[in-house]
C-alpha cells in the first residue's frame, strides 16, 4: 500500500473550502468521462491528511487498518465518494443559482449526522469547543469531515461566494474571495491560462480567415 506521507495531494487549499476542494478530487467533472483521483482507499487518506482532516497518527492507523480490512476499505470509499457527489451536487446547484438537489442534501445531512456523533464539547477557554471522541478513528473520518464542512458552509453567508471553474470541461469548484467576485477560473495556471491561450488563437485564427 502506497506511503500517504509521499507528497501532498496537489490542489489542496484551491477551493477555499474543505468540502469544496473534497468536491474537486473528482478531476475533469464535465468531461464524459472525468477523472477519479479516489481510485483506493489510500488515495483518500493522503487526501484527508494533505487537507488537515486528519493528523499523521490518525492516517497511519487507518493505513494499518485498511491493510488489514480490505473490504471494509472499499466500502467506506465507496460511502465517501457517494458523499463527495453529493457535496458536488448541492454546491454545482448553489454556484448556478438553480435549486439545491433535495437527495443530494440528505446524503450530506446523513453524513454531517454521523459526524456529529463522533464528536464530543470539551471545555475550552473561555468556553467549550467541539473535538472527535476518543478511541478507534472511524475509517468515515475523512467523509465525515468534508461533510460538517459543506454543512458550515451551506449555512453561512460565504455561501454566496461559491464559484464554479469557467473552463467548461473542469467543473472544480472554490470560494470568490476577490473583492470584486471576479475570479472566474480554479486557477489561473491551470484552467486561466488555457483558456486565454484558447481566446488568442481563435482570435488570430478569425483575423487570418478575413485577411
Amino acid at each position: 500500500m502506497a506511503d500517504p506521507f509521499k507528497t501532498r495531494w496537489s490542489g489542496i487549499g484551491v477551493g477555499g473550502a474543505l468540502a469544496l476542494d473534497f468536491a474537486n478530487t473528482l478531476d475533469w467533472r464535465l468531461r464524459p468521462v472525468p477523472v477519479e483521483l479516489l481510485r483506493q482507499y489510500p488515495d483518500l487518506l493522503r487526501w484527508a491528511w494533505s487537507a488537515g482532516a486528519l493528523d499523521p497518527a490518525e492516517t497511519r492507523t487507518l493505513m494499518r487498518w485498511a491493510e488489514e480490512h480490505p473490504r471494509l476499505a472499499e466500502k467506506a470509499l465507496a460511502g465517501a465518494v457517494a458523499t463527495r457527489e453529493a457535496i458536488a451536487d448541492v454546491f454545482q446547484a448553489v454556484s448556478r443559482a438553480e435549486p439545491v438537489p433535495r437527495t443530494a442534501l440528505g446524503r450530506v445531512e446523513a453524513a454531517s449526522r454521523a459526524a456529529w456523533n463522533g464528536r464530543a464539547l470539551e471545555p475550552a477557554s473561555p468556553g467549550a469547543t467541539w473535538v472527535w471522541r476518543s478511541g478507534p478513528v472511524p475509517p468515515e473520518r475523512p467523509e465525515w469531515a468534508a461533510a460538517l464542512d459543506a454543512v458550515r458552509l451551506l449555512t453561512a453567508d460565504a455561501v454566496q461566494r461559491v464559484r464554479e471553474c469557467g473552463d467548461d470541461q473542469c467543473g472544480w469548484l472554490f470560494l470568490d474571495t476577490s473583492r470584486n467576485r471576479s475570479r472566474r477560473w480554479c486557477t489561473m495556471e491551470g484552467c486561466g491560462n488555457r483558456n486565454k491561450a484558447r481566446s488568442f488563437y481563435r482570435r488570430n485564427a478569425a483575423r487570418a480567415r478575413s485577411g
